[in-house]
């Protein structure tokens, strides 16, 4: 740890369940576990969003008897964001010589950021620099900001942005015998050009979740046209967004949710506000502005720094 900086300076799978962690970010109202974007539960991940108070209870029988647990419910991941190069496969941390690596919390700012140089098995060579915050100015905002370099290769890209409501509470081991499906799907699609949406309900203490998110890309010194197609599964939503990248170029991809719930106040649909809320926002730079002025005015009324 250096000046309020978590540094991790190489990437090591066997670690990567406890720094997703120790890295996540929240705001007191929701949080994310520090998870790659984009990155599937599994054996070296396990991308999780938090509520707080978001609980819900179950029954599992087991050897004949009920048993009855409570669990703080993992909500849709909204930090789905994923690449690839046409004809390429989707970008997997763990399938891609990685060149160079660098992963740091900045707990000052409350920002989480990771700078990647790696290969894959077509040789291309690619630049990743992914930058997350939960906003503390706005606590039912989330921001990710990529800004992605074709090192040594053009051509056409796909980003995928999606909200999964198909996640399921299985990032303990001790507990994964226990019924671990607390969420029902109400409704998802897709507003104006682009935006997804996703609204959701705990199946026991019926809490309602609402997420909206919205993803826009820019390029650096060109333009290129960009298409959107809309891709549904069950319990899932997402924008696929492809356009032609040019060799040492900077593309810029910003995907903001916004995150309501039935026990707000003052509401009268968590959806309705959720995209409303998703759409009156600016874009990362400013609320990344916003999010650093108000964490430097938590630190000012505390004696820690």
């Amino acid at each position: 740890m250096e000046n309020w900086k978590i540094i991790y300076s190489t990437y090591k799978p066997k670690e990567e369940l406890l720094r997703e962690a120790l890295c996540t970010v929240g705001n007191g109202y929701f949080a994310a576990r520090g998870a790659m974007d984009g990155s599937s539960a599994g054996e070296n991940h396990y991308p999780g969003t938090y509520l707080a108070g978001g609980y819900n209870r179950l029954e599992t029988e087991i050897a004949g008897r009920i048993i009855e647990n409570e669990d703080l419910v993992n909500w849709p991941d909204w930090t789905v964001l994923k690449f690839r190069p046409e004809g390429g496969e989707w970008f997997n941390l763990d399938a891609v010589e990685i060149l160079d690596f660098e992963q740091v919390l900045d707990l000052r700012e409350g920002i989480l950021e990771r700078r990647l140089r790696f290969r894959d098995k077509d040789q291309r060579e690619t630049e990743l620099h992914s930058r997350r915050f939960v906003s503390m100015s706005n606590m039912h905002l989330g921001c990710i900001n990529w800004k992605l370099i074709p090192l040594n290769w053009s051509g056409k890209v796909t980003v995928h942005s999606g909200l999964n409501g198909a996640v399921i509470n299985s990032g303990v081991a001790r507990y994964r015998d226990l019924n671990s499906r607390h969420l029902k799907l109400l409704e998802k699609g897709n507003f104006e050009e682009d935006g997804i949406f996703l609204k959701v309900m705990s199946n026991q203490s019926e809490v309602v979740m609402g997420q909206a998110a919205r993803t826009r890309v820019c390029f650096d010194l060109y333009d290129s046209f960009i298409d959107r197609q809309t891709i549904e599964e069950e319990g899932y939503i997402a924008q696929e967004l492809s356009f032609e990248a040019q060799q040492n170029k900077e593309i810029i991809v910003e995907k903001t949710v916004a995150v309501f719930t039935s026990k707000d106040k003052a509401i009268s649909d968590p959806m309705t506000e959720a995209k409303k809320t998703v759409k009156r926002a600016g874009s990362f730079e400013q609320l990344k502005k916003a999010h650093i002025m108000s964490w430097a005015e938590i630190w000012g009324q505390s004696d820690l720094l």
